[in-house]
């Protein structure tokens, strides 16, 4: 609850400040500035709906809560737009797509979906240096579609590596970077929900690959 309340502390922190700053001086202030703040408002903002989005389905699976509601949907239509939000909230265009292969049509939940990909996402690219690419990859088998993410970042120590999908379990090297340890556990029950399968592949100091596997026609 500790880690939790100061995840959900530092965004909200930072938004308090700026908006002070706008009531007390935005009026003095070059348009430039005042949009510069804003970004950095509108930036926070995400963050914090993000960490709350994450705290409420987590404790809704841990208690059995999330139902599926399945619907067909394009998964390269999401992959796209998850990609933009991301590099637009990072502030860097560094998402590489190679996913014509995928089907246009997939059975399963869009808005799990999304949310297991976003997370893994999301991710790659805070841990990774701004100057690198992360890589999002599609295939295709009879039964089952991947997507894969691999990035350059940081990578994973291979002590760590066992544990990473455990509730509230961070890598000895991420205390730096801001987190719950609630994401990956949280993606890897969607997808298990969905009957496919959640991979990591790390290295520490090389980057990380994470693979969803999804069956193309529901149980």
């Amino acid at each position: 609850m500790t880690l939790l309340a100061h995840q959900l502390k530092a965004p909200l922190s930072v938004i308090s400040a700026l908006a002070q700053s706008l009531a007390r001086r935005g009026h003095r202030m070059p348009s430039d500035d005042v949009r510069e703040r804003a970004k950095k408002i509108w930036l926070a903002s995400r963050r914090l709906d993000e960490l709350i989005g994450t705290i409420m389905n987590f404790t809704r699976a841990n208690a059995g809560g999330i139902v599926l509601h399945r619907t067909l949907f394009d998964i390269k239509a999401v992959l796209h737009r998850i990609s933009r939000e991301h590099e637009q909230l990072s502030g860097f265009r560094r998402c590489k797509l190679d996913i014509d292969v995928l089907p246009d049509r997939l059975s399963g939940d869009a808005v799990l979906i999304e949310q297991a990909l976003g997370i893994v996402l999301a991710n790659a690219l805070r841990y990774s240096p701004e100057d690198r690419h992360v890589v999002v990859t599609g295939s295709v088998c009879e039964k089952a579609i991947a997507v894969t993410i691999a990035d350059e970042g940081i990578g994973i120590p291979a002590s760590d590596l066992p544990f990473i999908s455990q509730p509230f379990f961070r890598a000895a090297n991420t205390k730096h970077v801001p987190g719950t340890g609630l994401g990956l556990s949280l993606a890897r029950h969607i997808v298990s929900l969905h009957s496919g399968k959640l991979l990591i592949e790390s290295e520490e100091g090389r980057g990380t690959v994470v693979r969803i596997k999804l069956p193309r026609e529901p149980d």
